[in-house]
C-alpha cells in the first residue's frame, strides 16, 4: 500500500510545533507541496540540492536541542547520500524526525524514455531498515494514514530520534508556483532562528566593517 503525498505531507505541516524547525529538500514535488502547504512559513530551510537534508537537519538539531527539528526529504535523496544515516544514528539528536515520501521513483528529476525511473527502494532497498542498522533509535515504514498519524503523535509527544519512511503514491499535485528561490529561503530561515533565538547568524564582513565609524556588534 501506498498513500497520496500531497495529503500526508498536509497532515505533517498542520501538526507542526509552532517552535518546530523544517529541512526539507526544494527539489520537485516534495518542495513545491511542503511549501504549498506551509504557506512558505520562514521555519522551513529548503535545501536546493540532494543527498545532504537529513544530514543539515542532524547539525540543526545538535546545534538547537530546545526546539523540535523536523526532516521531510525524498527515496532518491536518502540513496543519494547513505552516509547521512551514520551520522543520524551516531549522534541520535531526541529532538529529530524525520519524514521520507519514498514513491520508489526519480519522479521529479529521473525521466527517461519509459517514464520515470525507479529508485532502489522500488525492489531491494528498506530505508527505514537501513536506519534502524545505522543506529537510529525509532524507525518505521509505514503505509495507512493511521500509521502515519501514530508516529506524528509520537514524534511531537514522546520525542526522540525518529526516521519515518512514508510509502508514497506515484504522481503529484497542481500547486502553485513557489513565491521564493533558493537564495531567498536561505535569508528567509536564517533571520526566523535570529529572532526567535535572539542570536545573530549572518554578520558583516570584515572588510565591511573597516568601512564603518561605528560597526554594530558582531
Amino acid at each position: 500500500m501506498a498513500i497520496d503525498r500531497h495529503e500526508w505531507l498536509g497532515r505533517l505541516a498542520a501538526a507542526l510545533p509552532e517552535d518546530s524547525l523544517v529541512m526539507a529538500t526544494y527539489i520537485g514535488a516534495v518542495g513545491f507541496e511542503w511549501s504549498h502547504h506551509t504557506d512558505e512559513h520562514p521555519r522551513s530551510a529548503m535545501l536546493g540540492q540532494m543527498g545532504d537534508v537529513i544530514a543539515m537537519a542532524t547539525g540543526l538539531a545538535i546545534a538547537l536541542p530546545h526546539r523540535p527539528v523536523v526532516c521531510v526529504d525524498g527515496d532518491g535523496s536518502v540513496l543519494m547520500e547513505l552516509g547521512q544515516l551514520v551520522a543520524m544514528g551516531q549522534a541520535a539528536p531526541a529532538n529529530l524526525s524525520v519524514f521520507v515520501a519514498d514513491n520508489g521513483v526519480y519522479e521529479s528529476i529521473g525521466w527517461g524514455d519509459k517514464g520515470r525511473r525507479p529508485t532502489a527502494t522500488a525492489s531491494t532497498a528498506n530505508l527505514a531498515a537501513m536506519a534502524a542498522a545505522a543506529g537510529v533509535p525509532h524507525t518505521a515504514d509505514v503505509e495507512t494514514f493511521d500509521d502515519l498519524e501514530t508516529q506524528i503523535t509520537a514524534a511531537f509527544s514522546t520525542g526522540g530520534c525518529r526516521f519515518v519512511n512514508v510509502r508514497t503514491e506515484v504522481g503529484h499535485a497542481k500547486v502553485p508556483p513557489r513565491q521564493s528561490d533558493g537564495i531567498e529561503d536561505k535569508y528567509r530561515f536564517v533571520r526566523h532562528v535570529e529572532k526567535t533565538e535572539g542570536i545573530r547568524i549572518l554578520g558583516l564582513a570584515r572588510q565591511d566593517r573597516k568601512l564603518m565609524r561605528t560597526p554594530p556588534p558582531d
